[in-house]
C-alpha cells in the first residue's frame, strides 16, 4: 500500500531504503520534502551508460527527429487550441482537485473532462499528485513562456498593428519606429529586438527563479552545469530527466545543505550493512541516476546550460542563507568566464559527502 509520501526524489529513496531492511524505514520519513512537486514522465525515461553521458550530441537536428518534434508540437497545439482543453490546463497551474464533481464544477461533462484530461497527461502536461491535478515542468514552461505570454500579446496586439502601419510608410526607418514603441509599449519593444542580441532577465522570488531554471534545463541539447546551495523537487527531476536523455549533467552540491540531509534524517548505524548506499541514498537525491557530483562549500548559486544560457545568484551579505534574486543572461563571454570559477571549485570539491558523526547500535 503506497503512502502519501511516495511521489517524487522521496518515493525512490524511500523505495530503496525500505528495500534495504525489508520494512519501512521511519526515521527517514523525517526529511522534509514536498510531495506535491513531482514531475517525471516515467514513460519517458531510459538507462544512461557513461558513454551517453560523455558523448557530444550534435545540436543539428535529423530529419527522424525533426518530424518527431513536429508531431509533437502539433498534437500540444492541437489539443490546447480546445477551449474545454485549455481551461482545464489553466486551472491545473493552481491545481484541480480530483472530485466526482469536478467536472460539473468547472461547466464540462464527464466525457469532456476526462477526455481532455487524459490527453494533457499523455502530452506531459498535466500530472496527478495526490488528490489533485497540476501542471508538470514543462507544462509549467508551456503555462509561462507561450500561454501567458501570448495573451499579453494579444492585449497589446494594437502596438504592433501600428508597428505594421508605420512600416509600410517609408518616412519611418527601424529605428523611428523602435524609438517610438519603446516610449508607448516597452514590453512591445524588448519583444522585437533582434533575436541574437543578449536577453536577461531578474527574479527576485525563489518561485520565479525555480520557474526560470526549469525552462533553461527543458531545453538543455548538450551540457548542464549546476552549483547549488539549495534544493528544489522540481529542478532535481527535470535534471535527472535530461540525464536520462543523454545531457551531460554536472553538480557541486553545498556541503551546508547536505549535513542538512543527515540532521534530518538521523543517526546512522556504523555497523549497518549497507551503511554505504544508505549514506549515498540519503546524500544524494539523484540517486540513483549516473551524473557527476562533488561537494564543496557553496558561496552563490550558478547555473551554465550548453555554454550561452547563465543563471547567477545575487546574495544579500545581510541575510546570506536566504534566497535574495538571481539574474538570468544569455551570453557566451559570461558563461565561459563563469566556467572557470565552476572548474576552480570542481577542482578543490571533495567525491564523497560530509557526514554527521555516526553511532554503533
Amino acid at each position: 500500500m503506497k503512502t502519501k509520501f511516495q511521489t517524487g526524489w522521496f518515493t525512490r529513496q524511500y523505495d530503496i531504503l525500505r528495500a534495504l531492511d525489508g520494512k519501512i524505514y521511519l526515521e527517514f520519513t523525517k526529511i522534509d520534502i514536498k510531495p506535491s512537486l513531482c514531475l517525471i514522465h516515467r514513460k519517458s525515461m531510459k538507462t544512461v551508460t557513461e558513454k551517453q553521458i560523455g558523448e557530444d550530441s550534435s545540436s543539428a537536428l535529423t530529419s527522424s527527429d525533426s518530424s518527431k518534434l513536429l508531431t509533437q508540437l502539433t498534437e500540444v497545439l492541437s489539443v490546447l487550441s480546445k477551449n474545454d482543453a485549455l481551461t482545464i490546463f489553466l486551472m491545473a497551474n493552481e491545481g484541480i482537485k480530483s472530485e466526482i464533481d469536478t467536472p460539473t464544477k468547472i461547466g464540462l461533462t464527464k466525457k469532456q473532462y476526462y477526455t481532455r484530461l487524459k490527453q494533457l497527461v499523455d502530452l506531459g502536461l498535466v500530472i496527478k499528485q495526490n488528490e489533485s491535478y497540476i501542471q508538470t515542468a514543462f507544462g509549467k514552461v508551456v503555462y509561462q513562456k507561450h500561454i501567458i505570454g501570448l495573451t499579453n500579446q494579444i492585449k497589446n496586439s494594437k502596438y504592433l498593428q501600428m508597428v505594421d502601419v508605420l512600416k509600410a510608410d517609408s518616412k519611418f526607418n527601424d529605428s523611428d519606429i523602435m524609438e517610438f514603441i519603446s516610449k508607448v509599449q516597452p514590453q512591445i519593444s524588448a519583444d522585437l529586438q533582434d533575436s541574437t542580441k543578449k536577453i536577461s532577465m531578474v527574479t527576485r522570488s525563489m518561485e520565479d527563479m525555480v520557474s526560470k531554471v526549469l525552462e533553461i534545463m527543458e531545453f538543455a541539447e548538450k551540457e548542464i552545469v549546476l552549483v547549488s546551495r539549495f534544493t528544489n523537487e522540481l529542478i532535481i527531476n527535470t535534471m535527472i530527466k535530461k540525464a536520462n536523455q543523454g545531457v551531460s549533467v554536472k553538480i557541486l552540491s553545498d556541503v551546508n545543505l547536505v549535513r542538512g540531509f543527515f540532521e534530518k534524517a538521523g543517526p546512522i548505524k556504523t555497523n549497518d550493512k549497507n551503511l554505504k548506499e544508505r549514506v549515498e541514498v540519503i546524500a544524494n537525491p539523484y540517486y540513483p541516476t549516473p551524473m557527476y557530483r562533488k561537494y564543496v562549500e557553496v558561496p552563490f548559486c550558478v547555473l551554465i546550460v550548453d555554454n550561452k544560457q547563465v543563471g547567477l545568484e545575487i546574495v544579500d551579505v545581510n541575510s546570506p542563507n536566504k534566497f535574495n534574486m538571481a539574474v538570468f543572461v544569455t551570453d557566451d563571454h559570461l558563461a565561459n568566464q563563469l566556467s572557470r570559477v565552476f572548474d576552480g571549485l570542481w577542482s578543490k570539491a571533495k567525491d564523497n559527502p560530509p557526514q554527521i558523526i555516526t553511532k554503533t547500535s
